[in-house]
Parts: C-alpha cells; sequence; structure tokens
C-alpha cells in the first residue's frame, strides 16, 4: 500500500449535487476532496466519471459461525461484501450464542486474518441467562445486541426489561428480530399439513411482525432505551413504527434487498431456495418498505445474509434452512432499483447505506462519510455497464442464488478499505486481512470504563 493515493475524474455527492473532483487520501483518511486534482500523489487512478461513495456498513449479515463454515465464512462473505459495495459488515448471530468473550475473540480472530473489509460482531442472542454478558461484551466493542421475540431464540418475556436496563446502561442498542410468537403457533396450526413454501409464508402475517414491534416499543418507551427493529417486512410493521416514533419511542429500523423485491407470488417459483424469516408478504408491503426507505421512516438497509449448502434448502419446507445470500448484490440491487429507478435519491442512497449505519453504530463520521478526516472507505460504482449475477460466478460459497440471471449496475469497479485497494476496474486485487475491527472505534467513541 502507498502512503497516499488519488482519485481523479471522480463524480461526488457534495452539497446536495453531484460534482466533479479529485479525493485525495493519505495514511488511510481522506485529506482533501477538490476541483483540481493535486499533482505530487504517489499514486494515481482516474475513475473516467464514475461516481465515488463512501462504502456500505451492513449492520446485520450472518458471515461467521464455527459451527456452520459450510454455509459462509468471513473470506467468502467479505469477499462477496466487497463485490457489493460493503467496506463494513456486522457479523450477526447465526446459531451460537455471542454471550461469552472466546467467542466473540474467536470471531475477531477469524476475520483478522481473513475479512477483505472491515468487520464487527453482534452480540446475543440475549437471554435471561447471559443478561449479564452485556457488558464485558460491550467494553470489547460491541455496540449491538441481538433479541429474538420468538422462536428458536426468544427471550423470556419476564427478562425483556431487565435485559433493555442493562443494554440502556451500556449505552447499546438492543436489536429485535421482531415476530410475535403466539401468532406463529396459531398460524402454523393453521398451514403445518401442507408441504408448500406459500403456506410458509403465510404462517408469519403482518399482524405478527406487527404485534411484536409495538410490544417492544412500549418497553423502550418506559425504559427510555434505543432498540433497533431488524428486516422489516410489512406496511403493519413500518406503521407500528411510526407510531412509536409519535409517542416518543427511540426505535429505528432495516430493510433488506429481498423484502423490496420479492413478494409470496415469487416463492412459488423459487420454492424453498426464497424462505426466510421474516416471510415475504405482497407487493403492497413491498411498495410501503421503498416509501419508508425513501420517506426517512427506515434508516438503514441490511442484508441478512445467510446462505446454506442445496441439501439443507432441499427438504420439506418446515425443515428447509431460512436464508439467501445477499451481500454480492447489496449496493448493484440499491442502485439499479432504488436510484436508477427514480424510488430514491443518490444521497438517500448514502444515508441507508454508509450514513445512518454508521450512526447506529456511534462511528460517524469517522466512516459512513465523505469527508475530511474521514477513513478512506470508498465505493467507486461501476454505472457504465450492468453484471449478471448467477450462482456459478457470485463470490458467495454457495452455488446458488434467488437472484439468478439479473442484471445490475453498481457493482465495485473500485472498492477502497482505509486507503487500500481491494479491487481494482472489477478484479480483486487485495488480500484477506485487510479489514478493521470496527469494535476499536465503539470504544473510542463511547466505550463502557
Amino acid at each position: 500500500m502507498t502512503s497516499d493515493l488519488l482519485l481523479k475524474n471522480a463524480r461526488i455527492p457534495l452539497y446536495g449535487g453531484i460534482v466533479e473532483g479529485s479525493i485525495y487520501i493519505e495514511n488511510g483518511l481522506i485529506q482533501s476532496i477538490t476541483r483540481i486534482p493535486r499533482q505530487d500523489a504517489s499514486e494515481v487512478i482516474d475513475v473516467e466519471g464514475r461516481l465515488v461513495l463512501p462504502g456500505g456498513i451492513d449492520l446485520h449479515a450472518h458471515v461467521y459461525d464455527p459451527e456452520y463454515v459450510e454455509n459462509e465464512d468471513w473470506e467468502t462473505g467479505s469477499l462477496a461484501a466487497a463485490y457489493g459495495g460493503i467496506t463494513t459488515l456486522i457479523d450477526m448471530p447465526l446459531r451460537i450464542h455471542v454471550d461469552k468473550v472466546e467467542v466473540l475473540e474467536r470471531k475477531i480472530s477469524e476475520a483478522r486474518v481473513k475479512s477483505y473489509v472491515n468487520y464487527g460482531v453482534t452480540g446475543g442472542f440475549v437471554k435471561r441467562e447471559n443478561i449479564g454478558s452485556i457488558r464485558e461484551l460491550r467494553k470489547r466493542g460491541v455496540k449491538t445486541f441481538k433479541f429474538f421475540t420468538c422462536r428458536p431464540f426468544k427471550i423470556e418475556d419476564e427478562a425483556i426489561g431487565l435485559a433493555l436496563r442493562e443494554i440502556r446502561s451500556n449505552d447499546a442498542v438492543g436489536v429485535f428480530h421482531a415476530e410475535e410468537d403466539g401468532l406463529i403457533n396459531y398460524w402454523e396450526t393453521v398451514y403445518r399439513g401442507r408441504d408448500d413454501i406459500v403456506s410458509y409464508h403465510s404462517s408469519r402475517t403482518s399482524a405478527t411482525e406487527a404485534a411484536a414491534i409495538l410490544r417492544i416499543g412500549m418497553y423502550a418507551l418506559d425504559i427510555g432505551v434505543h432498540v433497533h427493529i431488524a428486516h422489516l417486512s410489512s406496511r403493519l410493521g413500518l406503521e407500528s413504527i411510526k407510531w412509536l416514533r409519535q409517542q416518543g419511542v427511540k426505535v429505528t429500523s432495516e430493510v433488506c434487498p429481498h423484502h423490496l423485491y420479492f413478494t409470496r407470488e415469487d416463492s412459488k417459483i423459487h420454492g424453498n431456495y426464497l424462505k426466510l424469516a421474516p416471510t415475504l408478504k405482497s407487493r403492497e408491503d413491498v411498495e410501503a418498505l421503498w416509501n419508508g426507505l425513501s420517506s426517512g421512516w427506515i434508516e438503514a438497509y441490511v442484508s441478512d445474509n445467510a446462505p446454506a449448502p442445496r441439501n439443507m434448502k432441499e427438504v420439506d419446507v418446515w425443515s428447509a434452512w431460512g436464508g439467501i445470500p445477499n451481500l454480492e448484490i447489496m449496493g448493484p440491487f440499491l442502485y439499479t432499483h432504488g436510484v436508477l429507478g427514480r424510488r430514491i435519491s443518490i444521497e438517500r442512497f448514502i444515508d441507508v447505506f454508509s450514513r445512518n449505519p454508521a450512526k447506529i453504530l456511534g462511528v460517524y463520521p469517522y466512516i459512513g462519510e465523505l469527508n475530511i478526516g474521514s477513513r478512506a472507505d470508498l465505493y467507486i460504482l461501476e454505472t457504465k455497464t450492468p453484471r449478471k449475477i448467477t450462482g456459478s460466478s457470485h463470490h458467495h460459497k454457495v452455488d446458488w442464488t434467488p437472484w439468478e440471471g439479473m442484471e445490475f449496475y453498481g457493482f465495485s469497479h473500485y472498492l477502497i478499505v482505509g486507503g487500500r485497494i481491494i479491487i481494482e476496474k472489477g478484479e480483486l486485487v487485495g488480500k484477506p486481512g485487510s479489514g478493521l475491527y470496527i469494535g476499536e472505534l465503539v470504544i473510542q467513541k463511547g466505550g463502557v470504563e
């Protein structure tokens, strides 16, 4: 890595518009943004009029579980993320509970040598017996902690308040998979005898999501804590968040590409390869989520990446693995269907993909922004030529994708992490071990004594 780098002939979003200019990087930080390029840089890249954006920050990606390395790992997941415009991945618990320092250290040590991008870890799953782990993990840079209001990792009702008080005391964020367990039980008795994917998606309704959001929101209101709703999937869920905000609840939320595109009807084509939770809903719900993303009611755009080998999908619908590979299509999907599709502005793209996730983590504007002094985590989009996604050519560990055959603009023409070039003209040139543990920044910006 050279100590300084100049990006010239760049299209840069500034002052509410796009300006043409240059970005000068030194020692991994942005030192200047100017119209006239410097002449003394050690290395110069002509980006030929392409967009330069702050790298994406994925708050919710299942990347590494030591017992499920056949699904994804830090090397494959971070490489797919890099092609998808992501420079920071926050690994979400998959099956193993991240409630011990040794588990956290195992995840970090693996990422340290294998991740192409910056990395962090979400703690959890929070339950009655491990509430005490929140403080210890928070001291080591964990900002977000995962809760389930339903199976398979449901927190006991009597423990929710105690856990959220601990979240508040440690300046952390409670991230909730919000579906009401009782309603799931009811609908599964209705649909359980059927072995088809639409019945599965019908067994977790919009009301199932909204009921859990409202309940958790009331806890948050009484306790005065920041709660974050994971993978919002329905209009009714979004309306619940709006109402809670009007009552003064500190609640943020996120949405995934699959909930912005697929419906239950689409699952008839893909079968169990489109099994996931929360479930797919209707076209009305898809449109409501786009409106929420565009208007600011939804703060973050995340992958919920959770692929699995074919043998874990090709079983009966109730036993099949729930989750899909999403990291590689993240930036391209949002750019193609959001910006080019005129659903969101480029400013809103940056808000939900970079700025707001950094704010939720408490590390903005050091990451998540194009500012003097910000870390040079940059995503230069290929906006001139689309690329087709296939399971045989993407960089995930699995050999399938529900996005098969779709064309997107916006894959990484260049990807730069801390001033290091990881992808150059669409080709991998960087090495694993290039990323920073984002927890170090979390500690610096507000660690627990």
